[in-house]
């Protein structure tokens, strides 16, 4: 009743899967899809954007900068208070005003009130209203930067570096997807392979089952051997359901990966894993500088550089060009209207002079920040190395896994023909022919993921080296 209703869920996902449609796919194909659907590469590519938005948004820091700037008044009460000021009079030889102060004609020298100051022979008042009720105040404003210290030249080399990360950046994600693409669609052409093993197996313990059972009418073999034989059948139809399992887990995967309906059918077109002996290299330099990590950790070094100027130019002269245009009006002196427009130019110019040392120790900061990043990336350097010795190490290991596994499979080929043969002339026991059977099986799926190993294996490698994707178009759309 089980091995009924497990064939009505495979059929049932079968016919799903077909009303979804097919898709035949093969390896690039599978990576220009990852590519296309991949989030972390879109959000790289949006880097890039926001990188040289920055960038032009950094330039613009040179060129001067334009304002406009306006301003109302409203006030309910007007100023109100009166002046009392001193008089002059004209002097008779010069025609020049002079202070109309009072003189002592006894001693011709100036009165002097209490309060030590002259006293004038006449004094003028004057009440004043002043009303800014409807004043404003409008202009226009140009200021252009002459010299920030090299601030605006290190903002503009930032934002480049910060383009180069990103551009690195996406680089690697498009790196990361395509060895994710890689280890889904083999893993699925794997599990394909094992399918159809299993279904091989099958239907050779189906036809030793009805060779025994028919031994077994005629009284050529005991029922000990048919039951044998049915007991390693009922395993074989297990494993297939397994493996028909792992093999619809492993497409739905391919599905995520790839960006398609989880209930796409697809047909893999590179159903053989075709492997070649890899090449002996040396492990140098010249690979660890190709990997994207390490030019990130580099620009991360020149970032840094960088930092150091803008720090400094916070401590540095700085000069600037200030022009306006500016227009008063709506105000109003003792009933008389007043407005005014004026041009007025400003140059200026700061010197820092003494700051307690702040300038120096940010400066060092800076520069320890450098050191920092310059350590780290020759820490990091050594471990890309390893890293890329070991990818080379693992995969000439999968490569000698291949050759161990392809002369066992020929073996256990041999020893199967042999055994079957022997069984049918009477001369083995059907448990050595279903060892041989079981031998057999698992030889064939060793050397499956042998292979497959090395294909995850080989990708790997080509990542570590830098070289994962260089024939790829893995621009997103």
């Amino acid at each position: 009743m089980k091995t009924i209703n497990y064939t009505t869920l495979f059929i049932f996902l079968i016919s799903w899967m077909h009303g979804a449609g097919q898709e035949k796919m093969t390896l690039n194909q599978a990576r220009g899809m990852a590519l296309h659907k991949n989030e972390n590469l879109k959000m790289a590519a949006k880097q890039i954007e926001k990188a040289e938005a920055q960038k032009a948004a950094a330039r613009t820091l040179r060129l001067p900068s334009f304002s406009a700037t306006g301003m109302g008044i409203y006030q309910d009460k007007d100023f109100e208070m009166e002046l009392t000021l001193p008089t002059q009079k004209p002097n008779l030889q010069t025609g020049e005003l002079e202070p109309n102060i009072m003189m002592n004609p006894v001693t011709g020298e100036p009165v002097v009130g209490p309060d030590g100051n002259p006293v004038f022979n006449m004094y003028a008042w004057l009440p004043l209203n002043i009303s800014l009720s409807g004043a404003y105040l409008a202009g226009v404003t140009l200021e252009q930067p002459v010299y920030t210290g090299g601030k605006i030249g290190a903002g503009n080399k930032m934002a480049d570096i910060g383009i180069e990360m990103a551009d690195e950046n996406k680089t690697l994600q498009a790196m990361n997807t395509i060895a994710e693409a890689d280890n889904a669609y083999w893993t699925y052409v794997a599990v394909f392979q094992k399918v159809k093993l299993a279904k091989q197996a099958v239907n050779m313990l189906d036809e030793l089952v009805k060779k025994a059972r028919n031994a077994h009418e005629v009284g050529m073999a005991n029922r000990n051997d048919l039951l044998k034989a049915q007991v390693e059948q009922n395993s074989a139809k297990l494993n297939l359901q397994k493996a028909q399992n792992g093999f619809e887990l492993s497409r739905m995967n391919l599905c995520r990966v790839t960006g398609l309906p989880f209930n796409t059918a697809i047909t893999a077109v590179d159903t053989a894993i075709y492997v070649k002996q890899p090449l002996h290299g040396e492990m140098g330099n010249e690979m660890v500088q190709q990997r994207p990590e390490y030019r990130l950790l580099q620009k991360n070094v020149e970032l840094q550089e960088q930092q150091i100027r803008m720090t400094k130019a916070d401590f540095l002269p700085t000069a600037g060009i200030q022009a306006g245009y500016n227009h008063i009006g709506g105000i109003e002196f003792s009933s008389t209207d007043f407005s005014n427009t004026s041009l007025n130019v400003l140059a200026s110019v700061k010197i820092p002079v003494f700051h307690w040392g702040e300038g120096v120790k940010k400066i060092n900061a800076a520069k320890i920040d450098k050191e920092i990043r310059e350590l780290e990336l020759e820490k990091n350097k050594q471990l890309l190395q390893l890293e890329t010795e070991q990818t080379r190490l693992n995969l000439e290991l999968a490569w000698e896994r291949i050759q161990l596994n392809e002369t066992a499979l020929e073996q256990a080929e041999e020893n199967l023909r042999v055994t079957r043969d022997s069984y049918e002339v009477g001369m083995e026991t059907i448990t050595e022919l279903l060892m041989a059977q079981t031998n057999w099986q698992q030889a064939f799926s060793n050397l499956i993921d042998s292979r497959t190993d090395f294909k995850i294996k080989e990708t790997a490698w080509l990542k570590a080296t830098g070289k994962l994707g260089e024939t790829v178009n893995w621009q997103p759309q």
